[in-house]
């Protein structure tokens, strides 16, 4: 009997430790704003990207698709223009915003050229993590031009 003990000790010993839960990191990445003012010539674009959910989003990146016929006047320095796969729309402009913390935002103005009457009226904006996301419904929103 006492060889039976001494082997269940023994394998008992040997049992790898129970796994430890792993942290899964979240953080909800959503548009929460896109405005579009109008003025005589050109359109004022502010995008407001905010973070929440239990953990900071890392390397954000904010997409703003641009209609037919809107030109880019004034971009700032973290973002970057280049081309679209949708044939219907002229330009994208990336921006890189890094990490945003929790219940934090980032805020995004770009001033274009109007289009032409009869061009593409509508302008998507479109937010992505590198941090797992809850809740991707609330990443994009579009506004269509007056």
């Amino acid at each position: 009997m006492n060889g039976l003990w001494t082997g269940a000790i023994a394998l008992l010993l040997a049992a790898p430790p129970p796994l430890a839960a792993q942290e899964i990191w979240q953080a909800d990445v959503r548009i929460e704003s896109l405005e579009v003012a109008v003025r005589v010539s050109t359109l004022t674009i502010q995008v407001v990207v905010a973070s929440d959910h239990d953990d900071e989003a890392r390397a954000v990146r904010l997409d703003v698709l641009l209609p037919v016929g809107v030109g880019l006047v004034r971009i700032p320095p973290d973002c970057r223009t280049g081309p679209t796969p949708v044939a219907n729309l002229v330009g994208r402009v990336t921006c890189d915003l890094g990490t945003i913390p929790v219940r934090g935002s980032r805020s995004v103005n770009l001033t274009a050229s109007r289009p032409a009457v009869g061009a593409g009226r509508t302008i998507s904006a479109f937010a992505a993590s590198d941090t797992p996301d809850p809740d991707p419904t609330n990443n994009h929103a579009f506004r269509s031009l007056p």
